[in-house]
This record gives C-alpha cells, sequence and structure tokens, in this order.
C-alpha cells in the first residue's frame, strides 16, 4: 500500500462544521508520515482552498496532500462548454465558475448542479425548461445524502439531479464520486496504480463500490451517514471509525 484516499465528512470530520472527530487530527498526521494521501470530497459548499484552509486551523497537516472535490474537476469540465451557465449551488460553485471564465445567466446553455441548501421550485423550474431546451446537464456529485451533523442527514445532490432527470427524461454528467474518473484523477494525481492505493470512507456506493470496481481496495466505517455497511456493498475491511483502522495489518 503506498497511498490512501481518504474521505472527509463522516470519516475525517463529524459535519458541515468540519469539527474532526475525536483523535482523527493524530491519526492522519501520523499517517500522513507515512504515506501519501489524497482527501476524496464530494463537498460543493467550499472551494478546494476554502476547505484546506479549515482543516488546517483544525491541526491536520495537509503538506504534499491532494485534496480532490468537484470543483477541482469543474474547472478542466468548463474548457468544453460551450456559452452560459445557470447554476444551482453555492456560493463556492458559482465563484468556480466564475473563476473559469464563465457568464452565469437564466438563459444558459449548461445547467450546473450543486447541492443548494436554498433549493427551490423555481429554481429547479428553470433548469428543467433549460435541459429541456438543450443545455447540457452537469451534476457535480450523485451522493443521496449528505451528513449535516452527527445523526442528522440531508437530501443531497443525487436527489436534485434524481427530480430534473425524472423531469426531462435526459441523464446528468457527473462530474465527482462515485464515478470512476474522479478516481482515476486522484490516481494521476498521487502518481500511483489502483492496486497500491486503499480507500476509507463512510459511503458504500461512493467510497466502497466505485473505487473498488476500478481495482483499489475500500475500508467503510460507520462513523458516518451509515451505521452498518449494507449488503450490496462488500468492503475490503470494516471499521468503527478512521481512528479504529489497523494500518499494520491491511
Amino acid at each position: 500500500m503506498k497511498a490512501v484516499f481518504l474521505d472527509l465528512v463522516g470519516t475525517l470530520v463529524k459535519g458541515k462544521s468540519m469539527e474532526p472527530f475525536e483523535g482523527a487530527v493524530e491519526r492522519f498526521n501520523s499517517l500522513k508520515s507515512k504515506k501519501r494521501i489524497c482527501i476524496i470530497t464530494n463537498n460543493t459548499t467550499d472551494t478546494p482552498d476554502g476547505l484546506r484552509k479549515k482543516l488546517k486551523k483544525a491541526g491536520f497537516d495537509l503538506d504534499g496532500v491532494v485534496l480532490l472535490s468537484p470543483l477541482t474537476v469543474l474547472k478542466e469540465v468548463l474548457k468544453g462548454v460551450k456559452g452560459k451557465i445557470y447554476c444551482i449551488g453555492s456560493d463556492a460553485v458559482v465563484s468556480t465558475i466564475r473563476d473559469a471564465g464563465k457568464e452565469i445567466s437564466e438563459d444558459a446553455e449548461a445547467v450546473v448542479v450543486g447541492l443548494d441548501l436554498s433549493l427551490t421550485y423555481e429554481k429547479l423550474t428553470r433548469a428543467t425548461n433549460l435541459i429541456l431546451n438543450g443545455a447540457e446537464f452537469i451534476g457535480l456529485h450523485s451522493n443521496r445524502l449528505f451528513l449535516m451533523e452527527p445523526g442528522r442527514v440531508g437530501p443531497s445532490v443525487g436527489a436534485t439531479l434524481s427530480f430534473l432527470e425524472y423531469a426531462t427524461s435526459k441523464k446528468p454528467r457527473i462530474i465527482g464520486k462515485p464515478e470512476k474518473e474522479f478516481y482515476r484523477t486522484g490516481l494521476y494525481l498521487l502518481g500511483v496504480e489502483p492496486e497500491d492505493v486503499v480507500v476509507v470512507g463512510d459511503d458504500p456506493i461512493s467510497e466502497v463500490n466505485a473505487p473498488q470496481s476500478i481495482g483499489m481496495r475500500a475500508i467503510f466505517v460507520k462513523s458516518g451517514k451509515y451505521r452498518e455497511c449494507p449488503d450490496f456493498a462488500k468492503p475490503y475491511r470494516i471499521y468503527d471509525s478512521f481512528m479504529d483502522i489497523d494500518w499494520d495489518n491491511l
């Protein structure tokens, strides 16, 4: 094992507050001294730079650590998108789109969907009509749930995409987890092969089945959205938390 891909919320931190689980900072910093690390997150409410600042403030040593999010990938994807963008998402998504040199408009040639905590029926209606009229349909990821805080989850981007897909009969292009290309991007950035990597996460779809489909090993932890691993996922190992993983005997 040369590298570790670590999910963020539900694995290292408790929720959107980015408060670390007890002992997570120490275990992370110790692991970083031995292995290459890529933090993988479907967070679309913070920019990658904003996330790094929050995690460093919490005590995580991120020197040499790759942080991969859908917004990292979005900048590259938008280079191939012509015209204006309609955005359902956070300020972080908006700023990423503008940083990529794209104009945001209600009359657009592409629809980008991330997590929007102020989602309205009007936004969904606007997006539906644009997609029906031929706009490109891009989803930042397809998670069903996100961990708001310990013991409380909310409907995530996948729920919004399902609404729009059902309304329009159009499938979105997904650029975050659980897409294989997302994981391949992380492999490229770390310069490792799938068989050299262990993925740790709390989502049986995004962080177990997806990476294992391209030859990575996956560890499921019970500290996040799911208290038990569903039968449809077959992880390499199961632990109560990131802090309980026995790295010397994997």
